[in-house]
């Protein structure tokens, strides 16, 4: 890379960092404490990061995305360890032979919930004591609002029925005439979709994975206080 290419891409890099800085000041005071503080569950934790990383950056569309697969990867790991804390192994079976026990452990827990979709793993999780009656129904919302809306690009879910203020613009007469304000639902209104979209993420993911991020470390406690 010769010195004018170098400097047009550090141009461009400074551009970018300089354009997120609005967003920085605005998302990553709500999301600091949970950044900097680590689950001490390596499973979970890398997500925690980019997740906080997206929100700070005003990335919020991708956070969402990410905290759904963080609330899925949630259930199923705190299921699977659940049931493999039922399975006793002596001090005998797992001499000389840990890495094998870990997986004989877990192996047929892991195959009993992988396949289950995010509605089942919410309901077991609810049957296991994992989480609450109102922690469930909070959850079922999440799985409709964004789990779903997102992942199928389905905007009636995303979007609800909520309006959209808009003017039509037509020339007459080489003039702009612009007509009365009209509120159509969103969700049924192609043109500006992708805006709105965006500015509902700015506004919602940060609560959304703070949400998740305080039931990791709830459900954590759970399933590691009575280890011995």
């Amino acid at each position: 890379m010769n010195d004018e290419k170098r400097k047009k891409y550090t141009d461009e890099v400074n551009e970018i960092i300089k354009s997120r800085v609005e967003f920085i000041n605005r998302h990553y005071p709500s999301i600091r404490k949970s950044y900097h503080n680590h689950y001490g569950w390596p499973e979970l934790d890398t997500l925690r990061d980019e997740i906080c990383i997206c929100i700070t950056f005003g990335l919020s569309q991708a956070a969402i995305t990410l905290t759904n697969h963080l609330l899925e990867n949630l259930l199923k790991l705190a299921l699977i360890i659940k049931c493999g804390n039922k399975i006793k192994q002596s001090k005998e079976d797992i001499k000389g032979r840990v890495i094998t026990a870990l997986i004989e452990k877990y192996k047929d827990c892991i195959e009993k919930y992988n396949g289950k979709s995010l509605s089942t793993t919410i309901n077991l999780a609810r049957k296991e004591g994992l989480i609450s009656k109102e922690q469930k129904k909070q959850l079922h919302q999440f799985r409709e609002i964004f789990r779903n809306a997102y992942s199928h690009a389905d905007k009636i879910k995303t979007f609800g029925k909520s309006t959209m203020p808009v003017k039509g613009l037509k020339l007459i007469d080489n003039k702009i005439v612009t007509d009365e304000v009209h509120e159509p639902e969103t969700a049924f209104f192609l043109v500006g979709q992708g805006i709105f979209q965006f500015e509902i993420a700015q506004r919602t993911a940060a609560p959304y994975f703070l949400y998740i991020d305080s039931l990791i470390r709830e459900i954590k406690d759970k399933l590691f206080s009575k280890e011995d």
